[in-house]
Formats: C-alpha cells, sequence, structure tokens
C-alpha cells in the first residue's frame, strides 16, 4: 500500500553538505552542530537559508520534527524576505525530506525540480535530490500523535497552511496504523481540504484514494464504489493539469495491484506518453517498471521484453548500476519466455556484474534456473534438473522461500518427462507445501501445481487423489474466471463512468457559458432601457467627442503610417545588406578557386613572353643571314602575340568577374552565354573546393546545348544561382565519399543545358547524399541549412530562389532521392 510505503520512510534522509566553517565537537548530533552554525551565522542571506534547511533534513533524521518543520518554515519565509528563489526550491526539497519516500516525497522532488529549471535563473545548483535511505526503527505511533497534535496547534496559530497539511498527513498514518478508521478519515478530510486550498492537485487525488483504505476497513463497500466514481470524475476533470501524469500512474498501480491489469496496462501506457514528452527519467523508470510486471502478470512478455530494453538504455543514461543489474536479471527472463535464449543469456549474464555478494549470489542462482528452464524446453530433462537442483540449494542457503516452489515444480516436471513418477510426485508434493509457506500469495502457482499432481496421481494410479487435485484445480479456475468476469464489468463501468464524466463536465461548461451569455444579454437590456432615458442629452457630447476622437485617431494613424514606412525601409536597407553580406561570405569560397582559374592563363603569358624574347633575338640573327627564316620566326611570333592577348584577356575576364560577384549587382541584364557562365562557374566551384581541401576528389561532366542564343540575364546574380547549387552538390557527394568508402559510384556532378520551346533548362546533378522529403520543403527557406554549424549560412538557396524566380521570372525547383543524390533544375525565359 503506497501510503504504508509513504510514512514508513518519513524519517528518512541524507545530508551530503560538508561545512568548513567550524570544526565542532565529534559527540555533538548533526542536527546541533548545523544548530551552532546557524547560531554563529547571524546575516539574514542565502547561506542561511541553506543552513536552516539542512538543519531542518538533520532534525528529520533525529525524530526531534517540531524542530525540523519550525526551521523548514523559517527558512521559507527569510527566503520571501531576501527574495531568493533559490530557497524555494530547497523548501520543496525539505518537505521532500519530511515525508522521506513515498508519493508525497515524490511530489514535492518533482515541484523542487520543476521549479529549479522553469525560471530564467541559475536554480538548478540549488536542486539537490535526496535519496533516503531505509528506516528499520519501528514508529511509535501513539508517541508521535501526540507530538503532532502539540504541533499542528502550534502552525494552526500561525496560520500555516502548508504545513499543517503535512502535519495532517502523518497523523492520519498514525491514526490508521493504530487501527483507528474513523479518526483517520476524519483527518484525511482535512488534509484534503488544506491542500486543495493550496491547489494542489495531486495531494488531493492521492489522499482521496486512500480514503479506500479505510472504508475497505470499516466495510463500506458502497463508499468505495462511490468514492471511486468521484475519483474518476476528478481525473477527468484535471487531465490538463501538471500532476496528470502522476495521477494516471497512480491508477494505474492501485488497479495492478487490485488484479485489474487490463485497464491498469491503459492508464501506465498513458502516463508514459506524458513523461515521454517531458522527458523525465525518474518517473519513466517507476512507471516502465509497474507496466512491466503488469505485463509479466498477463503473461505478455514480448511486451514486457521491449519495455525492458526502454528501462536498460534509460538506466544507462541515469548510470544507475545497482538498478541497471536488477533490470538485466528481470529482462532476461522475459527474453525467455520469448525462447530468446541468447539475448536471456547476454543479459543474464550482464546481471553477475553485481558486486554486492548477497545478491550476485542470488543472480548466479537465477542464472542456473534459466540455464535449467532452457535444456529443459530443449528436452534435457537429466541435465536441467542439475542446473534446478544447484539453484535450489542456493536458494535455501539465501532464504529465497518464493523461489523455492519454482525449482521444486520444474523438478518435478522433469522428472515427469522422464518416466520418474515417484520422484515427480515427490518433488511436486513438496513445491506445493513451499507455496504455501511463501510471503505471498499466488494462485497461479497452486493451480498449476493442482492440476500437475493430478496428471501425477492419475499416471500413478491414484484416481482418488488425482481426481481430489483436479477438483481443485477446477476451483481456482472457477473462482479466477469469476474474478475476471468481475474485473472486465468494473472495467466497463469505469468506462461508462469516464463517458459520464466528460459528458457532465461539458454540460456544466456549457451550461456556464449560456448562464454568461444571459446574464451579459440582461445587463445589456437592462443597461439599454437605462441608456436610453440619457441617449438624447449625452448625443451632442458624444458627436463632439467622436469628432475630437477621429481627429486624434488620424493624427496617429498618420504618425503610425510613417513609422511603419521608415520600418519598411530600414527592412529593406536590412535585407539588401544581409544579401550583400552573403555575397561576400562566399567570396572567400571563390577565392581560391579563383587562384587557381587564373594562374593557368597567367601561365600561359609567361611562357609565350619567354618564348617570344628568344624568337625575336633568333630573327634579329637571320635578317642578314636568311631573310625567308626571319620572316617565318617573326610569324610565329605574332602567334605567340595572339596567344599572350587571349590568355590575358581570359585572367582579365576572371578578375572582372570576381569584382562583380563582390560588388552589389546593379540589376542591369545584358546578353549572356549560358554555356560559358556554367563553364566558368563549374570550374571556379571545384578549383574552389580543391584548394580548400586537399583530400576531395570527384569529378565533373559538361553536357550544353551548343546552339542555344544568347539570353538578357543579371550574369553576377545568375553565376551566383550556379556557385551556390554547384557547391552544395561538391559538398553532397564530399559527404557520401566519407561515410561509404566502399561506394561503386565516384563521386560525380554534371551540368547539362538544352532549349525546352521558350526556355532555356539547366539541369545540375550530384550522385551525393541525398535529401528527405521534409529537407526538400525546407531547401529554399531563409536560414535553413543542412550543413555543421559554421559551415552554411543557410541563405544561399534563398536568395538563389529570389534571383531565378522573382528576378528572372523563371523557375527553380529540386528532385532528390535520399542516399541517391540531389538535381536541381533551373527554367529561364528567353524573354
Amino acid at each position: 500500500m503506497k501510503i504504508v510505503i509513504a510514512y514508513i520512510g518519513i524519517l528518512v534522509f541524507i545530508i551530503d553538505i560538508a561545512y568548513t566553517q567550524q570544526s565542532f565537537n565529534s559527540g555533538l548530533s548533526k542536527s546541533d552542530s548545523l544548530k551552532q552554525l546557524i547560531v554563529v551565522n547571524k546575516t539574514n542571506d542565502k547561506d542561511r537559508v541553506r543552513l536552516l534547511n539542512d538543519y531542518a533534513v538533520a532534525c528529520f533524521r533525529e525524530l526531534r520534527i517540531k524542530e525540523g518543520l519550525i526551521a523548514t518554515r523559517d527558512a521559507r519565509i527569510l527566503s520571501e524576505e531576501i527574495g531568493f528563489k533559490g530557497g524555494e526550491v530547497m523548501y520543496f526539497e525539505t518537505l521532500a525530506a519530511y515525508h522521506g519516500s513515498g508519493s508525497l516525497e515524490e511530489f514535492y522532488q518533482k515541484k523542487a525540480e520543476k521549479l529549479s529549471k522553469s525560471r530564467n535563473e541559475d536554480l538548478e545548483k540549488y536542486f539537490i535530490n535526496r535519496n533516503p535511505v531505509n528506516y528499520n526503527s519501528e514508529l511509535d505511533c501513539e508517541k508521535q500523535l501526540n507530538t503532532l497534535t502539540q504541533l499542528l496547534g502550534y502552525f494552526e496559530r500561525l496560520g500555516d497552511i502548508e504545513i499543517q497539511a503535512n502535519v495532517l498527513y502523518y497523523m492520519d498514518y498514525c491514526q490508521y496504523a493504530l487501527g483507528n478508521y474513523e479518526e483517520s478519515l476524519q483527518l484525511q478530510e482535512r488534509t484534503i481540504e488544506l491542500f486543495d486550498k493550496l491547489q494542489y492537485v495531486y495531494p488531493v487525488f492521492l489522499i482521496s484514494t486512500e480514503k479506500n483504505y479505510n472504508f475497505r476497513e470499516l466495510g463500506q463497500n458502497e463508499e468505495i464504489e462511490k468514492n471511486q466514481a468521484q475519483l474518476i470524475e476528478f481525473v477527468t476533470e484535471h487531465e490538463n493539469d501538471n500532476a496528470y501524469g502522476m495521477i494516471l500512474a497512480d491508477m494505474a498501480s492501485s488497479y495492478a495491484s487490485d488484479g485489474r491489469r487490463a485497464i491498469a496496462v491503459e492508464y501506465y501506457l498513458k502516463s508514459i506518453e506524458i513523461y515521454e514528452q517531458s522527458d523525465d527519467g525518474d518517473m519513466l523508470y517507476i512507471i516502465y517498471n509497474g507496466l512491466c510486471d503488469t505485463y509479466n502478470n498477463l503473461e505478455r512478455y514480448d511486451k514486457s521484453a521491449v519495455i525492458y530494453d526502454k528501462i536498460i538504455a534509460l538506466t544507462i543514461s541515469q548510470a544507475s548500476k545497482s538498478n541497471l543489474y536488477a533490470t538485466y536479471n528481470k529482462a532476461a527472463m522475459a527474453n525467455y519466455f520469448i525462447q530468446n535464449y541468447d539475448k536471456a543469456r547476454s543479459y543474464m549474464s550482464l546481471s553477475l556484474e553485481e558486486t554486492n555478494e548477497s545478491i550476485h549470489t542470488y543472480y548466479n542462482a537465477r542464472q542456473e534456473s534459466l540455464e535449467g528452464q532452457i535444456l529443459k524446453d530443449q528436452r534435457q530433462y537429466a541435465s536441467a534438473i542439475q542446473y534446478f537442483e544447484r539453484a535450489l540449494g542456493t536458494y535455501q542457503d539465501l532464504n529465497r522461500v518464493n523461489s523455492l516452489p519454482f525449482m521444486y515444480m520444474y523438478i518435478a516436471e522433469c522428472y515427469q518427462q522422464l518416466g520418474q513418477f515417484p520422484k515427480a510426485l515427490t518433488n511436486a508434493l513438496m513445491a506445493l507445501q513451499k507455496e504455501k509457506e511463501a510471503t505471498t500469495s499466488r494462485t497461479k502457482v497452486e493451480s498449476k501445481l493442482s492440476l500437475f499432481l493430478s496428471e501425477i496421481y492419475e499416471e500413478l494410479g491414484q484416481r482418488n487423489n488425482a481426481y481430489q487435485y483436479l477438483k481443485r484445480y477446477q476451483e481456482i479456475r472457477a473462482r479466477k474466471d469469476q474474478l475476471d468476469i468481475e474485473n472486465r464489468l468494473a472495467d466497463i463501468q469505469i468506462n461508462e463512468t469516464i463517458q459520464q464524466s466528460q459528458i457532465k463536465i461539458k454540460a456544466a461548461e456549457q451550461k456556464r457559458l449560456i448562464a454568461a451569455q444571459e446574464s451579459k444579454t440582461q445587463r445589456l437590456w437592462n443597461f439599454g432601457i437605462s441608456g436610453a432615458l440619457l441617449s438624447a442629452l449625452l448625443l451632442s457630447f458624444i458627436l463632439y467627442r467622436n469628432n475630437q476622437s477621429k481627429k486624434k485617431a488620424n493624427e496617429l494613424l498618420s504618425e503610425q503610417k510613417e513609422e511603419i514606412q521608415k520600418t519598411l525601409r530600414q527592412l529593406e536597407s536590412t535585407q539588401a545588406q544581409l544579401i550583400q553580406s552573403e555575397k561576400m561570405a562566399s567570396l572567400g569560397e571563390l577565392t581560391a578557386g579563383i587562384a587557381h582559374e587564373i594562374q593557368n592563363p597567367l601561365n600561359f603569358v609567361n611562357n609565350f613572353s619567354d618564348v617570344s624574347g628568344e624568337m625575336i633575338d633568333e630573327a634579329l640573327e637571320e635578317m642578314d643571314n636568311d631573310p625567308a627564316e626571319a620572316k617565318e620566326i617573326l610569324a610565329d611570333l605574332k602567334g605567340n602575340l595572339e596567344k599572350i592577348s587571349h590568355h590575358g584577356g581570359r585572367a582579365s575576364s576572371i578578375v572582372r568577374g570576381m569584382l562583380d560577384h563582390s560588388r552589389a549587382s546593379s540589376g542591369e541584364k545584358t546578353p549572356t552565354d549560358i554555356n560559358a557562365l556554367c563553364d566558368e562557374y563549374l570550374r571556379l566551384s571545384y578549383h574552389g573546393l580543391r584548394a580548400k581541401d586537399k583530400s576531395f576528389n570527384a569529378s565533373f561532366e559538361m553536357d550544353f546545348d551548343e546552339n542555344l542564343p544568347l539570353i538578357n540575364v543579371v550574369s553576377q546574380d545568375l553565376g551566383r544561382v550556379f556557385l551556390n547549387i554547384l557547391n552544395n552538390a561538391f559538398f553532397a557527394v564530399s559527404e557520401k565519399a566519407k561515410w561509404n568508402d566502399a561506394q561503386d559510384d565516384i563521386p560525380l556532378v554534371t551540368i547539362t543545358t538544352k532549349r525546352i520551346n521558350d526556355n532555356i533548362e539547366i539541369r545540375i546533378a550530384d550522385n551525393g547524399t541525398g535529401m528527405s522529403q521534409e529537407t526538400i520543403e525546407k531547401v529554399f527557406q531563409p536560414f535553413y541549412t543542412t550543413k555543421p554549424t559554421g559551415q552554411g549560412t543557410g541563405l544561399g538557396m534563398s536568395i538563389s530562389y529570389d534571383i531565378v524566380n522573382n528576378r528572372h521570372g523563371g523557375e527553380l525547383k529540386v528532385e532528390s532521392t535520399e542516399g541517391e543524390g540531389s538535381t536541381f533544375i533551373i527554367m529561364l525565359p528567353l524573354t
């Protein structure tokens, strides 16, 4: 029962903070040492708030509840006085420590955690998340009740609602533990009322569910049904509350403990959906485990095996080794039941890394049992018995009474298959005896053993005994069937109650809206009658005021219009600057390619100049000796000069292109050779990438329609489009080459031009990484990029789209298959 768990650990805490301000006598308790520090620290500051909270926790640990709660309140009030938000985080943590463990401890921990992350302040450092230790002492409820009653009066006089509620919660437990169920119910009603004033939904729900324990003890079954219906309505009303996930988890746990496992799964899954969205690892760990237990009881091991994998991943991320080994052990058995033997053995082996000697010994016995069960499934019964007997001996040494019935039952099943029925009978009877000595009642085990014993007695010819055990089996089966029917009917009733609650809530909301509308209409009607009497007197005044208001409104509109136009001009200027900045950012990418491109014509110029100088010397020598030879040399010299002029012009063209690219576009369209433009920017892009990354290796191909006419375009803008697309294409093939070393295709970029009716089509294709459909839909959006941080501005394709579609009246589109490559298609009208 959650209420018992919540209170058993109520005085359980860990204080990990070490204090270096002052040394204390080793004979002093932790709380006394902290109290001396508080006396020394006279300043009302953050340190004092921390000291008060730590002193409170130490007091709870030492059963000095009054001093602890008073210190808790003092710390909260001081935090409010100095405006210390971190103190509020510590306040909730201290209340969590007061509860030690259980549902309210979890609730206050979550409040502290959420608060520490919800504000734009550095509050997470105040979230300590203390882990309680087990508290094994017997609680003296009579003595605690006297102390708590006095404490309640003290906080009632101070008017502190929250601490009153928490004191009442503890008093309620003490009354329940003493068997005073009526008194416990009265305290629960008072506690609910106070938490409701605080608008704490989860504690109200929690204590409302705990009322059923008292109703059950008092035999008030009608009150239980009534309360359950109210709880369902409560849950329906608060499905948008922050505590809704915790409420669903509690309901799932409650239904699971009552054997209502089908509806428990439904609530577990709803709760998981909420906490997976918020990525709350602590709650997911608890709920996943509850769901796995429920699936195991339903024998849906395929489902639980999947959830165990999630728990393992979650536990690894939280670095909780003890929980991890336990989960490996459970996951091993779930995988065994779905005959995934290799995975079962692997998980069981991992669980044996547990360093706690007692637990390691237990897990080792579990491994022996697992091997025995696998061998039994494989019909190797004699070998299986040896494993089961070793596991049985370990369980007996560890006093694991709940595991003993299974070992005897497995051994009995093996002997039955071997035809050794007396040994099978002996072990089956021992299994039944050990099951009756187990700490938990498991009718499923008793049912299986009863049927098994009936079969064994039948084999031995003892029909009377066979009949008795068969009858017992049928009785258990009939009771289970009846319980299943009752549970199904209860589940149907719950669903009907939920539907009725939803209808009631909708009806109440509709009624509220209608009432509000009727009230509004009535007020308007009354106002209209009264207003009619005054309208004549006010008409002239209203007209005058309207005229003045209209005049002021016109003036305001004029000012706003001017302000909007000014903002628009600034935005247009900013947009132009942004585009130009993006151009300049890419200029660095061009530089390496331009340097490579310009080097070739300069090399030609230098080489032909050197050769031409030598040829002049030769011509001068032959002028007198062989005039004909001199003429031939001069003719060759003329050819050299023409080549020098050609390559010099080529270098000049490249430099002019770079300057055109760097300056803002004039927007003037000029007749342009598209093929030449494509050729120029393809080479610039390729050599630019080669200059930046020497390891890059790719090929490019050009397939140009030689009959294309000149077309009027802004060549520097269109060149920018080509460069953007080509850079992306080379980047894509380069990336694919990195993660696919064994690819058969050589990284390749192809550019094709052709005339289609009154348009020129340019296709730039690559066999790179390609794009997903989601990326294709976003590729032309401003600031969207798939490149790593720092390698792309996200403006290139957006600007390219604007240049082609808006400034040239063309169309830019893309076709792509993820993992295979992309093709960008540019359509430009001839006119």
